[in-house]
């Protein structure tokens, strides 16, 4: 985690205080644009009075000219007012995100308790912001604020949702994919999320479904045999003239006489017992679980792909070893669906569940989305 302070101030620390610095630093100055840049200045040259340079404290002034914030207590807000409450003032408060946070917490940063405040605050997102679990966001505000601007040329990325029959996924359906930036701000108003060229707020996408199992294959047909040691001449297979010596099969077991070899012309035959029986069909193989779905867990060029299913089992066979009868294999399992991509819904099979949803660019309460929005820096809903 990288987040660093810097202010627009402060101010007179010692020396005399001018109104023409007062019109400078504090009706004149325009906000730097970028973390490493600077503040610029109008041409203001116009007489600034003292009743301009009061401490502004309602929340729903976008853009006073002497803010409400922690550092400018001292500033009367009414008839006391004096040029020496402006030491140690600012005009405007900055936190720097770089490098690589997950779960980045905008709340927690050092505001210094000026979050409710209406002093113009900005978040620059240099870095990246990322998540690993669908359940949290890359990024998050859940605190009263005004005047808060989120201003982006980095990356905040949602997760990835797992796909169906994973570890920790759901047996079937795909995980849903997760959200990339929250920004609920109750009673909060004025807060802007600024979107630059080249940045990105991607949501994560939905896990795919998990495969359906193969059919079972077909059941078969079996005979077993064992010789009673007897034999007959002349005598086609079935005929009473094959049970000899009063020998007795097992219970169950019938008499019948097989062929030495050969076929019918062979004129001896085996004298035994045969059993007549079923075998039940084979299982299908296991349906291959769902691909994941792209998220900063699973940044391109991963693949998104489905498992293959598993093979069914061989087709039945007798005691003796044999196949049985009309016995087919299992078939193989259904490949799980495809993971979605940014934003993208994980892919559906023939199984009784469905892709997962994918998660949401922005969400929340008194926000708005402004600059470069396209497909390339906003994947996912965002208003």
């Amino acid at each position: 985690m990288a987040a660093t302070v810097s202010k627009a101030g402060p101010y007179y620390s010692s020396g005399e205080i001018k109104f023409s610095s007062l019109r400078s630093n504090f009706r004149a100055q325009i906000r730097k644009a970028t973390s490493s840049g600077s503040e610029t200045f109008s041409s203001d040259t116009a007489t600034i009075k003292a009743s301009e340079l009061k401490r502004i404290t309602t929340t729903t002034n976008t853009d006073p000219i002497v803010p409400d914030a922690t550092e400018n207590a001292n500033i009367s807000t009414s008839s006391n007012w004096k040029l020496s409450q402006f030491r140690g003032s600012i005009k405007y408060y900055y936190i720097t995100q770089s490098g690589t946070d997950i779960n980045f917490d905008i709340d927690a940063q050092s505001w210094n308790s000026n979050l409710n405040k209406n002093i113009r605050k900005f978040l620059f997102v240099d870095g990246t912001c990322g998540s690993n679990v669908f359940t949290s966001p890359a990024a998050s505000l859940s605190a009263t604020a005004f005047n808060l601007t989120i201003d982006n040329y980095g990356s905040i990325l949602g997760a990835g949702g797992r796909g169906g029959g994973t570890s920790g996924a759901p047996a079937i359906s795909g995980e849903q994919g997760g959200d990339a930036l929250e920004m609920t701000s109750s009673s909060g108003a004025n807060n802007i999320v600024l979107i630059r060229n080249g940045s990105r707020i991607y949501a994560g996408g939905g896990g795919g479904e998990k495969g359906t199992t193969g059919a079972d294959g077909s059941g078969g047909s079996c005979q077993d045999y064992y010789e009673t040691g007897w034999h007959c001449q002349g005598n086609s297979p079935g005929s009473e003239k094959c049970n000899r010596g009063g020998y007795k099969c097992q219970g169950g077991w019938r008499y019948c006489c097989v062929t030495q070899g050969g076929g019918c012309a062979v004129a001896w035959w085996f004298v035994g017992c045969c059993i007549d029986y079923t075998v039940a069909g084979v299982s299908g193989g296991a349906g291959g679980n769902g691909g994941p779905g792209r998220g900063y867990n699973l940044q391109e060029p991963n693949s998104l792909a489905g498992v293959a299913g598993g093979a069914g089992s061989p087709a039945a066979k007798c005691n003796n070893g044999s196949i049985a009868t009309n016995a087919t294999d299992g078939q193989p399992g259904e490949t799980g669906g495809t993971g979605g991509e940014w934003a993208q819904s994980g892919g559906n099979t023939n199984n009784t569940g469905n892709g997962g949803s994918p998660g949401r660019a922005i969400y929340g309460s008194n926000y708005s989305v402004t600059g470069t929005i396209n497909s390339d820096t906003i994947k996912g809903s965002y208003t």
